[in-house]
């Protein structure tokens, strides 16, 4: 049995591979490998490839290299040394050595020691119209194959080198990557070679609660965009994009210009109108408890219905005949600008809001009529028809309102004749509006005399045919030294063109279609106005 050893050992140690071919004067290299532990690699394979060498596919292996021979029972090999640069393989078991050698090192290798070798795995970036990927290492004869996904595991690896890792293409076997990897004893290394999902993006992350908002969705429009269509979406923003599972989102970079940016995720949102570079600059957008906005705007005259929706999200409801409206789950805590428009698209109004957190009460409506602090093109003062006289009309500065007025001056004809009047006012609309909900009108005055209010729907054809309608409320006094408030409910106005009185068939012949606002003002001299404000209109 000694006798049958001795004859494998020599016959090992005379046998070389056809990967290593020596010449006429090629040198003998001698060594002896041990494992880690002291032991003897009794037996070990050893392999000596070029630097630069690659295996072909159709020789796919999972084993790190196929022996060209073999060490003795006490661990010493000898082999011819190649021409060129080498890289020598041992294996043993789970233990290997291996290293870089070229023809001008030393003729003897002495004691190599064999370690624990490692585990390479992780993923592969597979090319367009490639279904896997083939992975070696260089100088070895390991060539393992990707799933679809990239995915690879090189189970044995040796330790305590450095490795050129190799990847080829599955459809043309052509090495497309390599990476260089030096592991240490029984390490499990993951590598993920994917392309960076985040890479040139804009990135953030969405949390709610303190948590990340997983699979959130995200939408980006121009923060003055409007929808193109008309028809009731109860989506808050349709999606342009998803976050991930730990709520980050990617996205590419935007144009120069204002964006609102909305992500939702159940009933929380987080929605804010932000500049391109702000947007680039996130890094965390904090979800909110949704609200429901409740509201109600007056219509034209004639019109059964309008559209509500916001500036820069998808949202969109319809009114009722009486103007009301709900917009459910409404980004809060941020001001949104809220817009009316009529079955052509044609804009009825705007209206800023910022409801807060989980709220879902009715917002009465109200409008400032006219301050006198802005445009007062459309505003008018005259007289009647028998004689009485303007004197002046000014916007100015008032020491007690702190705030500019209209202050007007007159001169009447006759004292006590109920015909001698001014009157200042505005045209609302020239076709009218629908102010059937219209809960009251609330105006500041002082003067010399009486004043009255008046809603009408007039014009020269309309007077000429005897059917100008108007609902005016009874006259009050003045007061000449101090700024008085007062309110006129719609139920007040009771007096039609005649100054006839019927509170319920005046204001309800009138109500569906009114066009002028007017301020009637009788007896003394001069009167101030300021702080028209209409409840329940918002047109």
């Amino acid at each position: 049995m000694k006798r049958l050893a001795c004859i494998i050992s020599a016959l090992m140690l005379w046998s070389c591979s056809d990967h290593v071919a020596g010449g006429p004067g090629s040198e003998t290299t001698n060594g002896f490998a041990y494992m880690g532990n002291g032991a003897v690699a009794s037996y070990a394979r050893v392999a000596i490839r070029s630097v630069d060498h690659t295996t072909s596919v159709d020789s796919a292996t999972n084993a790190l290299v196929n022996a060209d021979f073999y060490a003795d029972a006490n661990g010493y090999f000898s082999f011819e040394k190649p021409d060129g640069d080498y890289r020598l393989t041992i294996v043993h078991g789970g233990s290997a050595f291996t290293g870089l050698y070229s023809p001008d090192d030393s003729a003897n290798l002495d004691s190599v020691k064999l370690e624990p070798m490692a585990t390479l795995g992780g993923y592969a970036d597979v090319p367009n119209s490639c279904d896997f990927v083939w992975v070696g290492v260089r100088g070895m004869d390991v060539l393992v194959r990707s799933d679809s996904l990239g995915r690879f595991q090189l189970s044995q690896v040796p330790s305590n080198d450095s490795l050129q890792v190799y990847f080829l293409r599955g459809d043309n076997n052509v090495v497309y990557r390599s990476l260089s990897v030096k592991l240490n004893p029984n390490e499990s290394e993951v590598i993920d070679l994917l392309p960076d999902p985040y890479e040139g993006k804009v990135t953030f992350v969405a949390v709610v609660d303190g948590k990340p908002a997983s699979y959130a969705s995200l939408a980006i429009r121009k923060s003055d965009a409007r929808v193109d269509s008309l028809r009731v979406n109860n989506a808050v923003a349709n999606a342009d994009a998803y976050a991930d599972k730990d709520g980050v989102f990617a996205i590419d970079s935007l144009k120069n210009g204002e964006y609102r940016l909305t992500v939702i995720q159940s009933g929380a949102a987080y929605s804010k109108v932000l500049s391109a570079k702000q947007i680039a600059a996130l890094d965390t957008v904090r979800l909110q408890e949704t609200s429901n906005y409740m509201s109600r705007v007056t219509l034209h005259a004639g019109d059964k219905y309008a559209w509500v929706g916001v500036y820069g999200l998808d949202v969109m409801t319809k009114t009722n005949e009486e103007g009301v409206f709900s917009l459910p789950m409404l980004p809060s805590n941020d001001t949104l600008e809220i817009y009316v428009v009529d079955e052509k698209m044609n804009l009825y109004v705007t209206k800023e809001i910022e409801p807060s957190a989980g709220s879902a009460d009715f917002d009465y409506p109200s409008i400032v009529l006219q301050n006198f602090e802005g445009d007062t093109a459309g505003w008018y003062f005259s007289v009647d028809s028998i004689g009485s006289k303007v004197l002046s009309k000014a916007f100015e500065t008032d020491k007690d309102r702190k705030s500019k007025v209209f202050h007007g001056k007159y001169n009447l004809i006759g004292t006590n004749n109920i015909y001698a009047w001014v009157v200042t006012g505005t045209l609302l609309r020239s076709e009218g509006w629908n102010f059937s909900s219209l809960d009251s009108i609330a105006f500041y005055a002082k003067g010399s005399g009486q004043i009255r209010v008046s809603l009408e729907n007039w014009d020269k054809e309309s007077e000429v045919k005897g059917v100008s309608l108007k609902a005016a409320s009874e006259w009050t006094d003045l007061n000449s030294q101090k700024w008085t408030r007062y309110v006129i409910k719609s139920g007040d106005l009771c007096y039609n063109s005649q100054d006839n009185k019927n509170c319920y068939f005046t204001w309800n012949s009138l109500k569906d279609d009114v066009r002028q606002l007017h301020f009637f003002v009788r007896n003394g001299s001069e009167f101030y106005l300021d702080d028209i404000v209409l409840y329940g209109a918002l047109f």
